[in-house]
């Protein structure tokens, strides 16, 4: 399953969590704090003695940062007291610096995509397969998200305590799930199965094992099981799902994924947990709604349904983002005042399309236009700047109505940079890009061209723009390919010397002729 989303789109979607930093140097001449870090020295692993460090263990966590990054110095203290709590559980706690050159390759190595990054190591599941940790940076949220990975996942349950479903218990988490499997005896094929699902989504809920049967009316008054049953019950609404089969761990993670979310939420209400189950349904258009806070709750009523009535289409949990200024929605989408109910579709995971109806929604009215965007009858929006009524710079100037034009359809050498004004690296290299432009402008076979990526968008998705600046160049026959090189005019001038291929006659006649006009 593709994981990846453009950069666009998760500035957005991001449920309100704080960016992290990314993964880029500071800027030109500033000081790398090296003396606030002093804290960690005794923590620091290396690339000379990480894996030998971290082999001495059953369990361990690294933090892997930067020293310019922000979001590092706020979590960096919480660590250190983090250390002191784990200190009983024997979970020590190491650090990386991420930054220095010749830890880098330990940073490749188990994925890094930006600061900070915690992973948490384990013999049981093999040290070369580190589970990213996604929780609360505190120090108690550090503590209590790190012990969850440390002994058996799941619970074997005699009979049940009598907080077990109160939301007092300590533990207990409104976005989780509490999953219950009801097997005949401990230790059968069917437990081992579900402890190994349990042990992959270990952070995500709480896990119980029990051969007795009468635990289910524990769980809810009107529940009944037999041997071998799977019950989820869901912390946010209450609601309860149930298997009649525990089958496969495989089967048991699709279960709980398929339950895990509610069928209708609020930004607000998303966890880490629900996120990545809401908005990694492969293949599937995610549904968002944006209206007056008000109507929530009467929008919520037909809402809910959606993703059962289309389902084949759709994922199972419609979002709700209300009106004001504080929307994540409106900016993306382009939804307009004037409409009292805006849907908008977008499937974050395959494509950078996105799709909103015109019309105020209700329930009939989403399900025909979900309908007709599958069928290819409808448009995809596409936010774009106005289209510049002459191009004056060397650098010329797109925007998302074209580059259709001004790049894919050019036949020629490209050299496309997408930048964000506010962007302190994308304002050091414009002097070296415009010098590139001006010194390759009567060179017909080559395109230097800018785009504001704030301000527009495109469709392409051979263009994933994950930071700014972003950097393409596609050649004449249309090959695409991240440019990652020097940004300093010989190297840029090198690299389109040496990628740049012919231009047709007919290519070039025509831009002759347009620039004698």
């Amino acid at each position: 399953m593709r994981r990846s989303v453009s950069f666009a789109l998760m500035c957005v979607i991001a449920f309100g969590a704080v960016l992290q930093c990314a993964h880029a140097a500071p800027e030109a001449g500033e000081a790398k704090p090296e003396d606030e870090w002093a804290a960690f020295k005794e923590l620091s692993l290396t690339h000379e003695n990480f894996d030998e460090e971290i082999a001495k263990h059953d369990m361990s966590a690294v933090f892997f940062y930067a020293p310019w990054c922000g979001h590092c110095k706020h979590a960096k203290p919480e660590w250190v007291k983090a250390k002191v709590l784990l200190e009983k559980d024997n979970i020590p706690l190491f650090v990386v610096n991420a930054d220095e050159a010749e830890n880098r390759p330990l940073a490749q190595r188990v994925g890094l995509t930006g600061f900070p990054s915690i992973f948490i190591f384990r013999k049981s599941t093999g040290l070369d397969k580190p589970t990213k940790y996604e929780g609360s940076r505190s120090a108690e949220g550090f503590a209590s998200g790190i012990r969850k990975y440390a002994g058996p996942a799941s619970t074997f349950l005699e009979q049940a305590p009598e907080d077990m479903m109160s939301p007092a218990r300590e533990g207990y988490d409104h976005t989780h799930v509490s999953v219950f499997a009801f097997v005949e005896k401990e230790g059968s094929e069917e437990a081992k199965a579900f402890e190994a699902a349990a042990d992959a989504l270990r952070g995500d809920g709480d896990f119980f094992v029990t051969a007795n049967l009468a635990i289910a009316k524990e769980i809810h008054d009107d529940l009944s099981v037999k041997p071998n049953t799977l019950v989820l019950h869901r912390h946010f609404d209450g609601e309860i799902a149930k298997s009649d089969k525990i089958g496969t761990k495989e089967e048991v993670l699709s279960f709980v994924d398929e339950n895990y979310a509610a069928p209708f939420l609020a930004f607000s209400d998303m966890s880490s947990a629900v996120v990545s189950r809401v908005y990694h349904k492969d293949g599937k258009f995610n549904v968002f709604i944006h209206a007056d806070a008000s109507k929530k709750d009467e929008i919520k009523e037909w809402a809910q349904t959606i993703g059962s009535k289309a389902s084949e289409h759709v994922g199972n949990t419609v979002v709700f983002d209300p009106k004001g200024d504080e929307s994540r929605l409106k900016g993306f989408f382009g939804f307009a005042d004037s409409v009292e109910v805006s849907v908008g579709l977008v499937d974050l995971q395959n494509s950078k399309k996105k799709f909103v109806m015109e019309e105020s929604a209700d329930l009939e009215k989403t399900l025909a236009f979900i309908a007709k965007v599958v069928a290819g009858e409808v448009e995809p929006t596409l936010k774009s700047a106005p289209i510049p009524a002459t191009q004056e710079e060397s650098v010329k100037v797109v925007v998302g109505k074209s580059f259709e034009d001004v790049v894919l359809g050019s036949g020629r050498n490209v050299l496309f940079k997408i930048y964000a004004p506010w962007c302190g690296h994308c304002k050091a290299m414009a002097p070296a890009f415009k010098e590139l432009a001006d010194k390759l402008e009567e060179d017909e076979e080559v395109i230097i061209a800018k785009m504001d990526g704030t301000e527009n968008e495109i469709m392409d998705d051979r263009f994933d723009v994950r930071g700014y600046p972003a950097l393409f160049f596609m050649n004449s026959e249309g090959k695409v390919e991240s440019y990652n090189g020097g940004r300093t005019l010989d190297d840029m001038l090198k690299y389109i010397e040496e990628h740049k291929t012919p231009v047709s006659e007919d290519i070039l006649k025509s831009a002759s002729s347009a620039k004698e006009l």
